[in-house]
């Protein structure tokens, strides 16, 4: 079982890593998909991208989660996968595995195409009430908390991205930790996790994504002979949760440690004038990405590793939040003789500067045409087919609508010079940021 923040094609940010995983999961294999796949109302909303003849089929039953206390979600997920599809009294788990992001979760369970009722019919015991011994249900905490020692407690990146989360989302879901703490972790109550499943775990809050071997209509058939659970009225879709920026300010969080390698992690959330449409925005953040990420002019590699020398290596991010903030994010490893303030005062001001000037047409239009595969080459079907099955995973996982090929196909026309420009300007600009200084504070004689 996983915690973590869902897969893209140009996905933006990873939390958490691997609890008991039985098997690899089969969006990481090479595969013919039909791009234009189809959602149903009834009996359990669903998007099917067929594979042919790939003789596999995977079967995601994803769910929208509300804001709980950290990690609760996570002990749930580990629960309701026991008590449901790794059960050897309700059905053969094959492979099988589940995850816990920041707004959802996730079962999968994948076998061959001539057992998708089987398949079907074990997955979606995930909506059985939670019936495992206590004394069971409560040492599954030992499992967590050694995945906490082994993720969190054993990463001195991942304990700098729980604290600098915490500040720059500040008041939204996603600012409360994936796994929580070992303290919150021993004290997850069996009848909390029970009651937090009871209020998710539904068919109206569910939608299966059907990847393989498999048709609309199989799928369809086999979700009619499912006795699923009856609708309640207190348990509804939920929908993606509202982010709203704290105000602007600063944090400097200290990680010192001699064994690490010096590093600055540099992160900043923005919040735009006017909102963008998801698909697009991320589409620029991208390109801004990539921009940056050059020893172009206009780029920061230039400046910060051949000009001036303060930094030995950059590690460039940018993505959207939604479609009215963004955030950027730098790590970088100071040069020998230079000490965190002087990188990180080289990197803002150079930052500032890029911005002020706007990056060069020649640059921009550089990058732009090698751009290209961000989107796949959609004359080739195989290709198109495959970036296709995987957006259409990541945009469920983030409880949003996937746009079709078509409007897809329309955005690459809608970059320009000025909106990334603009988009540049404001990462520049007032925001919410946190820095992180991994190693040595400072320099040793």
């Amino acid at each position: 079982m996983t915690a973590s923040t869902g897969h893209s094609p140009v996905r933006r940010r990873v939390v958490l890593a691997v609890c008991c995983c039985l098997a690899a999961a089969i969006l990481g294999i090479a595969f013919i998909v039909v791009p234009n796949f189809r959602t149903g109302e009834a009996p359990l909303r669903h998007v099917v991208a067929t594979v042919p003849d790939s003789g596999q089929v995977s079967l995601h039953l994803i769910l929208g989660m509300p804001p709980a206390d950290a990690g609760l979600a996570h002990y749930v997920e580990h629960l309701a996968w026991l008590n449901s599809v790794a059960n050897p009294g309700k059905g053969n788990a094959r492979h099988s595995n589940a995850w816990t992001g920041e707004i959802s979760v996730g079962y999968w369970l994948d076998g061959e195409p001539q057992d998708l009722d089987e398949m079907l019919e074990t997955l979606s015991n995930i909506f059985a009430p939670i019936d495992l011994p206590r004394k069971f249900a409560e040492e599954e905490r030992n499992i967590i908390q050694r995945e906490y020692e082994r993720s969190i407690a054993g990463n001195i990146d991942a304990r700098a991205d729980e604290a600098m989360n915490e500040f720059l989302y500040r008041n939204n879901q996603i600012a409360t930790s994936l796994i929580g703490t070992p303290n919150a972790i021993m004290a997850f109550e069996y009848d909390d996790a029970r009651a937090l499943h009871a209020a998710t775990h539904r068919p109206g809050n569910t939608t299966l994504v059907a990847i393989g071997d498999v048709t609309e209509r199989q799928v369809l058939r086999a979700l009619r002979k499912l006795k699923l659970p009856e609708p309640r009225d207190d348990v509804a879709k939920i929908g993606l949760p509202q982010f709203e920026l704290a105000a602007p300010t600063e944090t400097v969080l200290h990680f010192p440690s001699p064994d690490a390698t010096r590093r600055m992690i540099w992160r900043r959330v923005i919040e735009l004038e006017t909102p963008v449409q998801f698909d697009l925005l991320e589409a620029q953040t991208a390109l801004l990405r990539d921009i940056l990420d050059t020893s172009l002019p206009g780029g920061l590699a230039g400046p910060l590793r051949f000009d001036a020398f303060v930094a030995r290596n950059l590690d460039i991010g940018v993505w959207p939040i939604d479609e009215n903030n963004v955030e950027m994010r730098l790590t970088a490893i100071p040069d020998s003789d230079v000490t965190f303030s002087e990188l990180r005062s080289e990197f803002e001001d150079t930052l500032n500067e890029i911005a002020v000037k706007g990056l060069p047409h020649t640059t921009f239009s550089r990058i732009l045409d090698r751009f290209d595969g961000f989107w796949p080459d959609w004359d080739d079907k195989d290709e198109t087919a495959n970036w296709m099955a995987d957006y259409a995973f990541d945009r469920i996982s983030l409880l949003r609508e996937p746009l079709p090929k078509s409007e897809l196909k329309l955005l690459a026309g809608e970059l320009s010079l000025e909106t990334t420009n603009d988009l540049l300007r404001r990462l520049s600009g007032e925001g919410r940021t946190a820095v992180a200084l991994i190693g040595l504070e400072d320099l040793v004689e």
